[in-house]
C-alpha cells in the first residue's frame, strides 16, 4: 500500500519558537542538497567547448597536460566542422550553425594554431553558409566579441598580424550578413543593445592604425557604415553620437535593384536584359552620390551576373571607365570620382571573376579588358586600374597588386593568364615609387558570399517588371540549384576557394551534365585537372621518401654521435686510471 506523508502543523503552538527555527534550518538544508544533488545529476556534454577548456587549455600550456588538451581541442574543431556543415556548404541535419559559430568562436581565444585553424574555420563557414533570420542572434554576438577586440588597447599597439587579419576579414563577413538582414526587414523585431552600440564606437579608434593597409581599413568602415544603418546613427570622433536621417529612411537603393534584375535576367534567361542594362547605366552618377555600402553591394550582385554573362561584365567595366574618365576631365572636382571604398569593391570583383568564372573568356575580358570595348584607350580590365598613377588613387593600386599576386598563384588558371599576371605585376613593382603599395603582401582570398546574398535576395524581390522569359525558364530554375551547390563544395579544406571546376567531376548530375561533366569544361581543361592531381600524387610520394630517407640520415647522425661520445668517455678515463676498460668491468 502506498505510503503517505502527512504534514504536521502545529495549530496550538506546542513547538517553542526557537525550535521553528531549527526545524526551518533543517528543511532548508535538505532542499539545497536535493536541489544539488538534481543538478549534479545532468552531465554537460563532453564534445562541448566552454570558456572553462579555454582557461585549462592556455594554462596547460608548456606542461605534461598540453598534449592532453591539444588533442580535445582537435576533437571539438572536428566536431565544430560538421556541425557548421563545412563539408556540405552549411546545409544538412546535422548542421547547427549558430551552436557552431558560438563554439568556433570561443576556440579562437586558445592560444597557438587551434585558434588560427577555429578562426579558417569560422571564416570558411561564414562565407559559404546559408542565409537565414535564426542566425541573427549570434551574428551580433559575433560582432561585438570582433569589434571589441579589434579596438582594445591592447590590439591597436601591438603591429598588423595575420590574425587581426582574419578577424577583421570576419567583421566583415558578419557585417554583410547583418546587412542583408537589414534590407530584408529581418531586425525589426530585434532591438540592438548598448554593448553593440559602444563595441562600434571603439572602431573609431581603428582608422589611423590601419592608414596603411587598404584592405585592413576597408573592412573598419564597412562594420562602421553598416552599424550606422543598423543604429539610425552617425559616429562621430567626439564621445557625442548624431542621429543619421539617412540611415532612418534606408531603403532599397535603386542601383541595387537593378544590379539584382540583371541577375535574376540572367539566372532565368530573361529577354529584358538589354534594357536593364541601359536603366542601370542611366543611374551611373547614383554610384558617386549615394550609399556606397549599397552601391557595392549591387556591383557584388551585378559580378556574380557577370560570371557567366558578358553584357553584364561590359556593364560592370563600363559604369567604372565613365566615372574614370568624367574626374580626369574634372579632376578639380572631386564630385565625379568614386569612394575609394567603392573603388576596392570593383577591384576585388574583377579578382574574383578572374579566379571564379565559368568561362575562360570572362575571365581574360576581367585581366586584360577588350581592345574593341570603346574608342578610349583604356580598355576597363584590371590591368587598367595599374595605370591611374594619382596620389589619391594609391589604395587602388594596392588592391590591383594583391589580385595579381593571386591570380598568379592559382595554379589551376591557364598558364597564359597566369604568366600575364605574373609578368605585370613584376613590371609594375619595378616602377612604383609608393613602398605601401611594394609591401603589399598580405594576399586576401576572394568571397564566395556574393552567390548566396544575390540568391538570396533575388528570391525576397522578385522583380515584377520582367515577368517575361524564354521557354526554357522552368528547365533552367531545375538546373540551377544543382550547379550552384557543386560549385559552393570548392570551399573546402584550408578556406582557400579553390577552382570550381575540381569539384563538379563529383557532384550529382544534373541534366546539363554529361558523362564527363559539365559541359563547360572543354577537353584541355579536364586535361589539366587530372594532370594536377597526378602532380599531386606524384609530390606526396617524393614526399614520403624524402621524409623516410632525412629520418635514415638523423638515426645515423645520432648512433654516430653516441659512439663519439663512448669514445671520448674511454679516452677520458685512460687518461685518469690507465684502465681501458668501461666502468664497473672487470678486466
Amino acid at each position: 500500500m502506498p505510503i503517505l506523508k502527512i504534514p504536521i502543523k502545529h495549530y496550538l503552538g506546542i513547538v517553542s519558537q526557537s525550535q521553528q527555527k531549527d526545524f526551518k534550518k533543517r528543511y532548508r538544508k535538505r532542499a539545497e542538497e536535493n536541489d544539488t544533488a538534481r543538478t549534479s545529476s545532468v552531465r554537460r556534454n563532453p564534445f562541448e567547448t566552454t570558456e572553462g577548456f579555454v582557461e585549462k587549455y592556455n594554462q596547460a600550456q608548456g606542461s605534461k597536460e598540453q598534449e592532453k588538451y591539444e588533442n580535445l581541442a582537435d576533437v571539438f574543431l572536428i566536431r565544430c566542422k560538421r556541425r557548421a556543415g563545412f563539408i556540405s556548404v552549411g546545409e544538412g541535419k546535422h548542421v547547427d550553425l549558430p551552436g557552431a559559430w558560438t563554439q568556433l568562436l570561443l576556440l579562437s581565444l586558445c592560444n597557438g594554431q587551434v585558434r588560427n585553424d577555429s578562426l579558417d574555420v569560422l571564416v570558411v563557414s561564414l562565407d559559404h553558409a546559408p542565409i537565414h533570420a535564426d542566425q541573427i542572434p549570434v551574428l551580433f554576438h559575433l560582432a561585438e566579441s570582433i569589434q571589441y577586440f579589434l579596438s582594445s588597447d591592447t590590439t591597436l599597439s601591438d603591429p598588423p598580424s595575420s590574425y587581426k587579419t582574419k578577424m577583421l576579414q570576419l567583421g566583415y563577413l558578419v557585417s554583410l550578413r547583418l546587412f542583408i538582414f537589414q534590407l530584408t526587414g529581418n531586425l525589426n523585431r530585434h532591438q540592438l543593445s548598448s554593448i553593440y552600440l559602444h563595441s562600434l564606437k571603439g572602431l573609431l579608434k581603428c582608422e589611423t592604425r590601419y592608414q596603411e593597409f587598404p584592405n585592413m581599413l576597408f573592412s573598419v568602415h564597412f562594420m562602421m557604415r553598416v552599424g550606422e544603418v543598423l543604429c539610425g546613427l552617425k559616429l562621430t570622433e567626439d564621445t557625442s553620437v548624431q542621429v543619421s536621417v539617412e540611415a532612418q529612411e534606408h531603403g532599397v537603393n535603386q542601383v541595387l535593384r537593378q544590379c539584382l534584375f540583371s541577375y535574376h535576367c540572367v539566372q532565368n534567361n530573361g529577354t529584358r536584359l538589354s534594357q536593364v542594362i541601359e536603366q542601370l547605366m542611366l543611374l551611373r552618377d547614383k554610384l558617386q552620390q549615394d550609399n556606397w555600402v549599397d552601391c557595392g553591394l549591387g556591383l557584388m550582385i551585378l559580378g556574380e551576373a557577370a560570371k557567366s554573362s558578358m553584357p553584364c561584365l561590359q556593364t560592370l567595366m563600363s559604369l567604372h571607365m565613365v566615372q574614370t574618365q568624367e574626374s580626369t576631365q574634372e579632376m578639380a572636382s572631386q564630385k565625379a570620382s568614386w569612394p575609394w571604398q567603392l573603388e576596392h569593391m570593383y577591384c576585388t570583383i574583377l579578382i574574383d571573376i578572374c579566379l571564379n568564372s565559368y568561362c575562360a573568356e570572362m575571365k581574360k575580358t576581367a585581366l586584360i579588358g577588350q581592345s574593341n570595348f570603346s574608342p578610349c584607350r583604356c580598355s576597363g580590365g584590371l590591368l587598367t586600374l595599374l595605370k591611374q598613377s594619382h596620389e589619391d588613387k594609391w589604395r587602388l593600386r594596392y588592391s590591383v597588386v594583391q589580385g595579381l599576386a593571386q591570380i598568379s598563384r592559382r595554379i589551376t588558371l591557364s598558364e597564359s593568364l597566369r604568366n600575364i599576371a605574373w609578368i605585370t605585376l613584376q613590371k609594375h613593382l619595378n616602377q612604383e615609387t609608393d613602398p605601401r603599395i611594394i609591401n603589399a603582401v598580405r594576399i586576401i582570398e576572394s568571397e564566395w558570399i556574393t552567390r548566396r546574398l544575390a540568391h538570396t535576395l533575388s528570391k525576397i524581390w522578385p522583380p515584377v517588371q520582367l515577368a517575361t522569359h524564354s521557354a526554357n525558364h522552368r528547365h533552367r530554375m531545375k538546373t540551377t540549384k544543382p550547379r550552384k551547390e557543386a560549385v559552393s563544395t570548392a570551399r573546402t579544406g584550408e578556406g582557400c576557394p579553390e577552382q570550381p571546376q575540381i569539384i563538379t567531376k563529383d557532384a550529382p548530375k544534373t541534366p546539363r551534365q554529361g558523362k564527363h561533366g559539365p559541359s563547360h569544361l572543354d577537353l584541355r581543361t579536364r586535361t589539366d585537372i587530372d594532370l594536377i592531381k597526378v602532380v599531386e600524387d606524384q609530390w606526396q610520394k617524393e614526399l614520403k621518401k624524402m621524409m623516410e630517407r632525412e629520418e635514415e640520415i638523423e638515426k645515423t647522425v645520432l648512433e654516430k654521435r653516441k659512439q663519439e661520445d663512448e669514445e671520448t668517455i674511454m679516452r677520458k678515463r685512460m687518461e685518469k686510471v690507465k684502465k681501458n676498460t668501461k666502468p664497473y668491468e672487470l678486466p
